[in-house]
Order: C-alpha cells, then sequence, then structure tokens
C-alpha cells in the first residue's frame, strides 16, 4: 500500500520530518511513503531524498498569509492546473491515500477523489482564523475520508468530532527517541561548536523564524533573564524561509540592541538538531496564539531530557505536562517567560526531574513506533470509508 503526502511549502518542516521518521516503521506495516512538494528552491527535496523518501516536485500553488489581493488571484488562476498535476501524480505513484496537511490548500483532496485515491486530512495548527475555517471545513467534511487532528484541542477549534461524518484521529508527531536522547557527549561538543562554556546555563530554542513562533518575545525575555543570571547564552536553532528574511533580521537587529552579556546565538538551519537539544538547559517555545498544534520540538526537547517553558497555545497543553516536564505560560509576555526559565536555571534538581518525566513521557506517548499505528489507522479507517463511498455512488 502507499501513501502519497502533499506538503505545499518546499522548506523542510513539520511535515516533511513526519515523512521521515514514519518511512521505516510504516514499511514495517506495510506501507510506503512519498511526498509531494513544490517544484521551487527549498530545503525540503535535499534532506528528503537523502533520507530515502521519494520526492514528486509539482508546480503546485498555495494559499499564503498577505494583504496582497494578487496573491489570491493567482491563487485561483492556479488551482485547476495544481489539481491536475497532482492527479497526474496521484495516478503515476498508484497512491492508495493521499495525504493533505493544514487547512487551507485543498488542492489534493479534489486531485485524489478524481483519481479515485482515499483521503486524509490533517489539521496540523490553530492558525486559520475562524471566518476561514468556517469556509473551509464543509469541504473537509465533505472530501475527507478520515481526519487527523494534532490535538485533542484542535478537534474543538474545528467543530467538534459530531461535525464529522468520517472517522476522527489524535495524532501525535513521531520522535526518533532513539535519535533524541540525553547526551553529555553532545552536549559538549555542540557547546563548543558554538563558542559557549561547557558549564554556562543555556536557553535555547529549535524554531523556524518565523513570525508565528513569537520569537520577538524570547528575545525580549533573554534581557531579563540575563539581568539577573548574566552568565546565560542563548541559542536559536533555525532557518527563515524566504518569505520571512526580514523577521529574521529584525530579531537579529534587535538581539543585538539588547546588548547582552553574551550574545544571542543564532545557528542557522541544521539537519543535527537532536545534537542541539542536549547542549540545553531549558527549551523555550514561545509561539502565539492561533499558531501550533502541539509543536514537535517540545517533543524532542523532553525526549532529550530537556525541561521545556511553553506558551500555552492551542495543544501545546497536551505535550508539556505543566509542572511535570515543564511550564506553561501565557503568550505573547516576555516577562512570564523570563520567570519561568529563572525558575529552572535557578533549581537544578528542578530541572533534573523535569528532564527525566519528559524522558519517559517521550517514550511512552511520542514514540514513532506508537505514532505510526495511528497513522495505519487513519489510513485503513480512510480506505474502508473510500470504499463504501464508492458503493453507494455518493460523497
Amino acid at each position: 500500500m502507499k501513501a502519497l503526502c502533499v506538503v505545499h511549502s518546499p522548506f523542510f518542516g513539520g511535515p516533511h520530518n513526519e515523512a521521515l521518521r514514519l518511512r521505516e516503521p510504516l514499511r514495517r506495516r506495510g506501507w510506503e511513503i512519498e511526498v509531494a512538494i513544490p517544484d521551487e528552491p527549498g530545503s525540503a527535496a535535499p534532506r528528503l531524498e537523502a533520507g530515502d523518501v521519494p520526492v514528486h516536485l509539482l508546480p503546485l500553488s498555495r494559499l499564503r498569509a498577505s494583504p496582497d489581493p494578487r496573491l489570491l488571484l493567482r491563487f485561483a488562476r492556479d488551482f485547476g492546473p495544481t489539481v491536475r498535476a497532482l492527479e497526474g501524480a496521484i495516478e503515476a505513484t498508484g497512491a492508495d491515500v493521499v495525504q493533505i496537511g493544514g487547512l487551507v490548500n485543498p488542492h489534493a483532496a479534489f486531485a485524489a477523489r478524481r483519481a479515485g485515491a482515499a483521503v486524509v486530512w490533517q489539521i496540523v495548527d490553530s492558525r486559520a482564523p475562524a471566518p476561514l475555517r468556517r469556509v473551509a471545513m464543509p469541504v473537509v467534511r465533505r472530501l475527507a475520508d478520515a481526519v487527523m487532528f494534532d490535538g485533542e484541542a484542535l478537534v474543538a477549534l474545528h467543530g467538534g468530532r459530531k461535525s464529522l461524518r468520517v472517522p476522527a484521529f489524535v495524532y501525535f508527531p513521531p520522535v526518533d527517541t532513539e535519535r533524541f536522547v540525553p547526551s553529555a557527549a553532545d552536549r559538549r561538543a555542540v557547546r563548543e561548536e558554538l563558542g559557549i562554556p561547557a558549564d554556562a546555563p543555556v536557553v535555547g530554542t529549535v524554531s523556524s523564524l518565523n513570525p508565528m513562533k513569537g520569537l520577538e518575545h524570547l528575545v525580549e525575555a533573554a534581557a531579563q533573564i540575563a539581568a539577573s543570571r548574566p552568565e546565560t547564552w542563548f541559542v536559536v536553532v533555525g532557518g527563515a524561509p524566504q518569505t520571512h528574511l526580514a523577521y529574521r533580521e529584525r530579531l537579529r537587529r534587535r538581539a543585538e540592541e539588547l546588548a547582552l552579556p553574551n550574545p544571542v546565538v543564532f545557528a542557522g538551519e541544521r539537519a543535527d538538531v537532536e545534537r542541539c537539544y542536549p547542549a540545553f538547559d531549558v527549551h523555550v517555545i514561545a509561539s502565539l496564539p492561533r499558531s501550533e498544534g502541539t509543536t514537535t520540538t517540545a517533543m524532542e526537547a523532553q525526549a532529550c531530557g530537556v525541561p521545556v517553558v511553553a506558551t500555552r497555545v492551542a495543544a501545546v497543553a497536551e505535550v508539556v505536562d505543566d509542572g511535570v516536564t515543564g511550564l506553561l505560560v501565557p503568550p505573547e509576555q516576555a516577562a512570564a517567560i523570563a520567570r519561568a526559565v529563572l525558575r529552572l536555571l535557578e533549581d537544578g534538581a528542578l530541572r533534573t526531574r523535569m528532564g527525566a518525566a519528559g524522558r519517559e513521557a517521550a517514550l511512552e506517548r511520542f514514540d514513532a513506533e506508537r505514532v505510526t499505528d495511528v497513522y495505519v489507522d487513519a489510513y485503513e479507517a480512510a480506505l474502508a470509508h473510500a470504499a463504501t463511498r464508492s458503493r453507494d455512488g455518493g460523497c
């Protein structure tokens, strides 16, 4: 059996990462996964291909968050050609299931219906405003054969289970808990690579440099943390897509303006993030409201035994157990982030307890093998629903 995962971004992110981590567990369960992405420059294709995931580069249009009406017109103009390109890929690959990531790019659902494949629609975040959700969810309900939600909070946000006539599943992004592990060796090596003293407190984040990640609040919190603990270092691991280069530069300028005792280290995009987490004493997620689902980085940090300070948005509270594996704070409040981080920096025993609890949670709840079972259940449910729909000759 084969699943074609359609991702409307050429830059490596969560959906591409999931395909990489699911490839082997799915294969052991009799499924192959391939990925379709836009035929544009970006980091996704080489990383997927390096991980032995087949990639299909297609002319995929996508809806962008911009007030420019020309982009909406371009989206409408390119909708039909994108559907036809995807239909051709579905037929060429022989995909049994088409997996769609996100709410606002439904092209693959129309293509799958035309090609006779089942549709698994993933709702991965809370970014879409309420008016857009009201427009988009009837399309999901009409075209999906199964729906996967990245957290229970997203189920409620998108109308609840009772509004769906198809099977619904809650999943967490998979973590390779044999790769993401506590490591004293990586802690020493990465700190040496970044020029950070071995014994310095380090507050870090692994994040795309994207405005919805709220990194400006982490930068402001850094100044407040440094006022109490001037020996602290701050590290940001992640790159910026072309559309957010200006945001990256604003972050860098503000970090320089603050003149911290130790500079904020912008480490860029790295393919070895599993080595970076152990270098941190605290991992911070500063995401804004209407942004995340659960965020994979929370689970990766926990797998590496690092406590998390995260904003309480969307379904993040479902993966960060407040007071057990980390601390949750209100979004858009740098002072709250600073207080939580300082609490952890000043209490080594608490950090150790939370790190151990996070590692245990990752093994029990977020391991790729466990998550793969949910995917397979969703694929099989979608195939069964599509078969019933075909027999009934309806939607």
